[in-house]
């Protein structure tokens, strides 16, 4: 008779390798568990580089801005239509649903500047005001496809449109403006929400410039290096 060439595992053998089953799982779950992507941050990856893909297209467009200045239309003459940065913005992108009619909401003085005249560098107060207004005072404009959302805080804020060659900008737009005021790096507050109107996250804020710099707000900047260490 042939001889039984498969034994059994003891108690003691089971045992043994249900521990070290234990043990790697212990190991390697919070592993799996923290390289997991993250669909929030994917959608703020996404999110933001397409806002970043907008901006430039729009900039370097003769279809809807001249001369590199968001400010201006392409027949030269300045923007003085508070809708219709938002109407450019969801004509290049793939949207599910845009709405740019006119409302303010009452927002006077929702746009971002730096002043370097006297040295004065505000940059972080900035990054923060321009999350603070986009939670204050959110809505829905530019729905994309996805779901991703895009609004202005104050349309009626017109972007600077006369630059000098000492880099500072003349704000001398048509809506009452002193032409002889001059600022350093002055914004339009835009804001980018990724999960719904007043669910979940709070908004994401940014500065535009006229000339198409994008000046991201403190939590933006906060999760495009959550997205850069996590490698999404």
């Amino acid at each position: 008779m042939k001889k039984n060439l498969f034994k059994a595992f003891t108690l003691a053998e089971i045992m043994i390798v249900l521990t070290i089953i234990g043990i790697l799982t212990a190991i390697l779950l919070p592993i799996a568990f923290h390289s997991a992507p993250d669909e929030n941050v994917m959608k703020f990856k996404k999110g933001n580089n397409t806002l970043g893909t907008v901006i430039r297209e729009l900039v370097n467009s003769d279809k809807y801005y001249a001369d590199g200045d968001l400010g201006k239309m392409p027949d030269g003459n300045l923007v003085s239509s508070a809708t219709y940065f938002c109407e450019t913005f969801a004509d290049v992108v793939s949207t599910k649903e845009t709405d740019c009619t006119d409302k303010d909401e009452g927002v006077d003085n929702a746009h971002l500047h730096i002043s370097l005249v006297n040295g004065v560098d505000n940059t972080k107060d900035l990054k923060k005001d321009a999350d603070d207004f986009c939670k204050k005072y959110s809505k829905q404009e530019i729905i994309l496809s996805d779901g991703i959302i895009f609004y202005e805080v104050s349309p009626h804020h017109h972007f600077a449109c006369k630059y000098k060659d000492t880099g500072k900008r003349l704000f001398g737009n048509p809506g009452g403006w002193d032409s002889n005021s001059t600022f350093d790096l002055i914004y339009k507050v835009f804001c980018m929400d990724i999960d719904g109107i007043d669910k979940g996250e709070d908004p994401f804020g940014y500065g535009i410039r006229a000339d198409g710099k994008i000046l991201l707000g403190a939590r933006a900047e906060e999760w495009l290096q959550k997205s850069i260490q996590k490698g999404e």
